[in-house]
């Protein structure tokens, strides 16, 4: 609804049904909340130093005749959703002439798992958020649970018959799932695992484009960061600010490579949490 708000007022026209945008051409990054930017996020893929493609998606990439955001071509972060979309009631949901009901198996599964950061022309974001806005209360009475509106996100593109070219590098999250940009942190040096997460630098190194901080990452019990245990009061004058962990963490004989993982980014987003903190203490302190 946020996306639906913002494309109604990029529109030259109050009637809901003749919109006609001011600037079709921009181009629309939506993010989630719980995003932390390691570089900046662009429209262009191009560069095959900076890009991860899946496997299964490789063929079809290296065919494309561009690789940049354009009309009828947005972009997004590869997700584990698989076609379940497919299995939900699409008549119910999108209608019964939907194209969505004609995408198959493999189709569904290499352009519409898709997830944040979306990037697309204005034009295109406008016809996913409309669709996707009626769409999502939809999924979520027929599925109740988590994933229910990026389902409906599917199911949207599905049916404005907008696939998605998906990119593995775009996020780290999870140490545990596949088609993220885990591949950059393993290539960095075990001893520099901590320092370079702390000041990041994607032209020394390729980075993701950002972390997204939903899971807990914890490394030898003692060293953990979880988005739902940062302390509410951090942006006050008197919070002190979060004990950064060793530069070493995760380099123990013992540790594993999901450990040093889960290393980067609690070294990581302690150190932006502290930085968010001390740029509030500088304003808003005395």
């Amino acid at each position: 609804l946020g996306l639906n708000n913002n494309n109604d007022n990029n529109s030259n026209s109050d009637s809901s049904s003749n919109k006609e945008m001011k600037h079709p051409n921009d181009i629309i990054i939506l993010c989630d909340p719980d995003f932390a930017l390691l570089r900046p996020i662009t429209d262009d893929f191009s560069n095959q130093r900076d890009t991860l493609i899946g496997p299964r998606r490789s063929a079809h990439f290296q065919q494309m005749s561009s690789h940049i955001v354009t009309h009828g071509q947005p972009y997004a972060q590869t997700y584990g959703l698989g076609t379940q979309w497919r299995k939900f009631n699409l008549d119910e949901i999108a209608g019964p002439n939907s194209p969505a009901k004609q995408v198959d198996q493999k189709n569904g599964g290499l352009f519409y798992p898709a997830g944040p950061p979306y990037i697309g022309t204005a034009s295109d974001m406008y016809k996913i958020a409309v669709a996707w806005s009626e769409f999502a209360p939809r999924v979520f009475k027929e599925y109740p649970h988590l994933l229910a509106e990026m389902y409906a996100y599917c199911i949207a593109a599905a049916h404005l018959q907008l696939p998605h070219t998906l990119i593995d590098s775009l996020m780290i999250s999870s140490a545990d799932v596949g088609g993220e940009g885990w591949k950059f942190i393993h290539a960095i040096p075990n001893s520099e695992t901590c320092t370079f997460a702390t000041q990041p630098d994607h032209s020394i190194r390729p980075l993701p484009s950002l972390i997204h901080y939903c899971q807990r990452y914890i490394v030898d019990t003692r060293y953990f960061f979880g988005k739902r245990k940062v302390p509410h009061e951090i942006f006050t004058c008197d919070h002190p600010l979060l004990e950064e962990p060793p530069m070493t963490l995760g380099q123990g004989e013992m540790n594993t490579e999901k450990d040093r993982m889960a290393a980067f980014v609690i070294c990581a987003m302690t150190r932006f949490t502290n930085d968010a903190m001390e740029f509030f203490k500088e304003r808003h302190c005395e």
